[in-house]
């Protein structure tokens, strides 16, 4: 899983881009071939916080393994 925040300059037009109130997650196109569903989970904890991501997947046809 790849988190890039410095985006000036990079080409993001082929992200899927999804709000949630202040927040915007751009997903990977390659991602969206491959899981039907993406989690997002935040836990706060007591120094910082954390991002867990999770791609829930299901074998079809465009399944290559």
């Amino acid at each position: 899983m790849s988190v890039d925040t410095y985006l000036k300059g990079k080409n993001t037009g082929a992200y899927k881009r999804v709000f949630d109130d202040d927040l915007e997650i751009m997903v990977s196109p390659k991602l969206l071939q491959y899981a039907n569903v993406v989690e997002l989970i935040a836990k706060k904890k007591l120094v910082g916080s954390k991002l867990d991501v999770i791609a829930h997947h299901e074998h079809g046809p465009n399944c290559r393994h």
